[in-house]
C-alpha cells in the first residue's frame, strides 16, 4: 500500500506534481504573456486553469486528502504554502511552485501560519517528506508519526490545520466506501452501500455547513 495518509487504497497515486504544475505554468505563460501573478489565473473557480491545477492533485486537498466528491468544487481552493505576507511581492508569492491546493477547512484554518525554514521541505504537501511527518492509524486519524510527535513547530502545524478534527476521519470514510462501492458496481451490496455514503455526506455537509457559518461569523 502507498505510504499516503492522503489516500485510500481507492486513490489515485499522485506523481509528478512539479513537472505537471511547470507544463501548466508555461501554458499560461504562453497564453497570458503579460501575467505576472500566476495565482490570480489559477484562483478563480470558474477560470479555465482551476480544473487542470484541480487535475494535478487528482481534485483532493494537499493537506488532509479531502476529495471533491465530499466537499464540492467550490471548497477546493488554491493556497499559497508558504504565506504573502512574507514575500516581497504577490508576483513572487504567486508562482505556481508555491501554490498548492487546499480544502475550504485546511486553507482558512492555516491563513498566515509561516512555515520556518526548516520545515519548508518536511511540510511541504508536493514532496514525499509529509507522509514521514503524519500517518492514518487504524481508526482513520491523522496522527504525528513518532519521529515527529515531540516537535513543538510540527504539533502547530498539525493543530492549526485542525488535521485531528473528526471530519478528517470522516472524509476519509467516505472516500474508502465510494471507492469500495466503484468496485462492487453492480452488485447489490453496492446499494446498500451507497445508501450508507448518502447519510454519512449528509451529516458531513450538515457539520461543515455550520463550521462555514462560524467561521464567516468570527471574520
Amino acid at each position: 500500500m502507498e505510504n499516503n495518509y492522503r489516500n485510500t487504497i481507492y486513490c489515485l497515486k499522485l506523481d509528478n506534481i512539479d513537472k505537471k504544475k511547470k507544463v501548466l505554468n508555461a501554458e499560461i505563460v504562453k497564453k497570458h504573456p503579460k501575467v505576472r501573478i500566476i495565482y490570480n489565473k489559477i484562483k478563480e473557480n470558474d477560470g479555465e486553469y482551476k480544473s487542470k491545477f484541480m487535475n494535478i492533485y487528482n481534485y483532493k486537498c494537499s493537506y488532509c486528502g479531502t476529495s471533491v466528491k465530499n466537499i464540492g468544487l467550490n471548497l477546493l481552493e488554491v493556497d499559497h504554502y508558504i504565506c504573502e505576507s512574507i514575500f516581497k511581492s504577490k508576483e513572487i508569492a504567486g508562482k505556481i511552485e508555491n501554490l498548492v491546493l487546499a480544502c475550504y477547512d485546511c486553507n482558512r484554518s492555516k491563513r498566515n501560519f509561516v512555515i520556518e525554514n526548516k520545515y519548508r521541505d518536511v511540510l511541504n504537501p508536493d514532496l514525499e517528506n509529509i507522509n514521514d511527518v503524519f500517518f492514518r492509524d487504524d481508526l482513520f486519524y491523522i496522527c504525528i508519526s513518532d519521529k515527529y510527535k515531540n516537535d513543538a513547530f510540527i504539533k502547530a502545524f498539525y493543530k492549526k490545520l485542525k488535521l485531528d478534527y473528526q471530519t478528517r476521519r470522516l472524509d476519509f470514510l467516505l472516500m474508502n466506501l465510494r471507492g469500495l462501492c466503484d468496485k462492487m458496481q453492480g452488485k447489490p451490496q453496492a446499494e446498500k452501500l451507497y445508501t450508507i455514503i448518502e447519510k454519512l455526506q449528509q451529516k458531513r455537509n450538515i457539520t461543515s455547513c455550520k463550521k462555514i457559518v462560524g467561521q464567516a461569523i468570527c471574520d
